[in-house]
């Protein structure tokens, strides 16, 4: 057999075993770096290579491996020197994958991703908000949290929620598209950054003339992009993003701030009227391994569009401690929620945090 042949079968059975133990285990996220591979389980790091079992030179072959398809990324990434994102599939086992440089040297980030998208049972919301989301024909829904906190699977289980109950056209604007949905009862456009449109808001803009019913941002980031998103969902589209935010208070901020071409009298007053849900959620580890989602949620009503308009969004706090008849519930009383279930160190640092 040539060097080359034997050289690619040995990476090939490395990423065997990688995928094998993702398969069999509760891994979030592998890593390779240097002369390691490592992989995060219920939420701590793993090595799954014995000290000096790896060389530096065999985890950038098996680097290689993923972008082997995509000379266009590798291309990206060795001039342009930026990270690269997209999504791959390993002995029939998906990844969205991350590759970027350290001191000139690749490393890779990757994060299984299911083989379906994900029910309400299993991200933790009640049937009560599921309801009013397969209900709405319009407005915007915002899912906030930090990197990581599992922001792109609620998203798909709202989508999958209207795909089963609603004859709707979705357009779906994702960086890399992460969930594969089949269409149920509705119809669902899947586009991703980078390779079917050029950008967020460019998708968004051309959304509008694809007679959507839904559209899905994977990420709201830049005050283009908000601002699109606002007027799709000011003109009778339902809007599903995300945004990085702390809280249900910072999320409204936030945008706000993103937004900041019009005056901020003028975006509140869309953003009050136009909000219909906002979801802030963390992760957080359990007892027994494995990890647990805990969330507030702000539902649209007219005291919290009132103190949106007015700037007082920190009164948000008081109403979602009182708004429970519409489903909304603040981070504390969650926390509390799922307390017997969490490490009492988890409890702890995020009793403390807000």
């Amino acid at each position: 057999m040539p060097e080359s042949e034997m050289l690619g079968t040995a990476v090939q059975q490395r990423w065997k075993t990688v995928v094998d133990f993702v398969q069999k285990n509760e891994v979030s996220d592998v890593s390779l770096f240097r002369n390691n591979v490592s992989v995060r389980l219920a939420g701590q790091i793993v090595s799954l290579a014995e000290p000096g079992a790896l060389s530096n030179d065999e985890v950038q072959m098996m680097i290689a491996e993923l972008a082997k398809d995509r000379p266009d990324l590798r291309e990206q990434l060795a001039v342009r020197q930026r990270s690269i994102d997209f999504t791959t599939a390993l002995y029939s086992r998906r990844f969205r994958v991350n590759i970027a440089l350290t001191q000139g040297e690749p490393f890779a980030s990757l994060r299984p991703l299911p083989d379906a998208p994900p029910v309400p049972s299993e991200v933790g919301f009640t049937s009560q908000i599921i309801k009013l989301v397969t209900s709405l024909n319009e407005g915007l829904i915002l899912i906030s949290g930090p990197t990581g906190s599992g922001k792109t699977t609620t998203i798909a289980c709202l989508v999958e929620a209207i795909n089963q109950t609603r004859q709707h056209k979705i357009v779906t604007i994702e960086d890399p598209i992460e969930f594969l949905f089949s269409g149920k009862q509705s119809e669902i456009i899947q586009r991703e950054v980078g390779v079917d449109v050029e950008s967020y808001s460019t998708g968004l803009r051309e959304a509008l003339r694809q007679n959507p019913d839904v559209i899905v941002v994977g990420e709201i980031r830049n005050a283009e992009t908000a601002m699109v998103a606002l007027q799709a969902a000011e003109t009778g589209h339902l809007v599903i993003g995300s945004v990085h935010a702390r809280s249900v208070v910072e999320t409204v901020t936030r945008f706000v701030l993103l937004a900041a071409e019009k005056s901020s009298e003028e975006v509140r007053y869309i953003f009050g009227t136009a909000m219909r849900l906002i979801a802030n959620q963390r992760l957080l580890r359990k007892r027994r391994g494995g990890r647990v989602v805990v969330r507030e949620i702000c539902v649209h009503a007219p005291k919290v569009e009132s103190v949106i308009l007015s700037g007082n969004e920190q009164e948000l706090e008081n109403y979602m401690l009182s708004g429970r008849d519409l489903g909304m519930i603040d981070f504390q009383t969650a926390l509390r929620q799922v307390q017997s279930q969490l490490e009492p160190s988890e409890f702890q640092i995020n009793a403390r945090a807000r």
